[in-house]
């Protein structure tokens, strides 16, 4: 059923189409429609970079407040937290991201575009008892065996469909690459709204971010906000019963 619709909106739309493809389903099609398919695995040279930010990232003034969320939740799943974070790690996560992006914002090149090891390192530098805790859960992901995601963009999803498949990466980095995608997907959709460009975003098997409280809750967020960018959001699952076992997950529902 999702195949059909994506078929039909690439055939009768001149929208752009991202699909996140955690079980590899959708490449073969994407191929078919001489479309842009990026894989996302260990073995892989293929990298998303999680600090990506432009400055048409949110409506209000200061992109960084809506940043800021999305790096919570990313670290909420990389501290594994079922609790979420503490009050105090939040708050150091928020300065960190405040200081992280200082070079950027004045000066919007790509060389003073931050890396997930630079937010290691201006957390590790903070003298809070609760930063040293975040940068270490960080430490595997940035130096460690775990560091997909300490390396900048080098993939271009300017193509009209573009599939990201992420298969191969195992199962935590797997979740933390589909709210990647996601805010990649958010940066693209900002950057099209300017051009009165549409843009579809698909997330196969949704049920995976599901029971992660900041993960949930970013996709409702960017669920209330991607109409009015001229984007159309759809996660696709067979386990519609975990959609409403979850509070934030029913409101998107509804």
């Amino acid at each position: 059923s999702a195949k059909r619709e994506i078929t039909n909106a690439f055939l009768v739309t001149d929208d752009d189409i991202i699909i996140c493809d955690p079980e590899a389903e959708y490449y073969p099609l994407v191929s078919k429609l001489n479309g842009q398919v990026i894989k996302i695995a260990p073995n892989s040279r293929n990298y998303i970079n999680p600090m990506d930010i432009n400055l048409n990232y949110s409506e209000g003034e200061n992109p960084l407040a809506l940043k800021s969320d999305f790096i919570l939740s990313l670290c909420e799943l990389i501290l594994a937290g079922r609790e979420g974070l503490s009050p105090g790690e939040r708050s150091v996560l928020d300065r960190s991201v405040r200081i992280l992006y200082q070079d950027y914002l004045q000066d919007p090149i790509p060389e003073n575009m931050p890396i997930l090891g630079d937010l290691y390192e201006v957390i590790k530098s903070q003298p809070d008892p609760e930063a040293q805790h975040v940068a270490r859960a960080l430490e595997m992901y940035v130096t460690g065996n775990l560091n997909q995601f300490n390396y900048r963009t080098n993939v271009d999803i300017n193509n009209r469909i573009v599939c990201l498949d992420i298969k191969e990466l195992g199962s935590q980095l797997k979740k933390i690459s589909m709210i990647t995608v996601q805010d990649a997907v958010w940066n693209k959709l900002t950057l099209n709204r300017n051009t009165g460009k549409h843009t579809r975003y698909y997330i196969d098997e949704f049920h995976l971010i599901i029971p992660i409280p900041s993960a949930i809750s970013l996709a409702l967020s960017m669920w209330k906000r991607v109409r009015k960018f001229g984007g159309r959001m759809k996660g696709i699952t067979q386990n519609i019963t975990d959609m409403f076992s979850n509070d934030e997950a029913i409101k998107i529902l509804s």
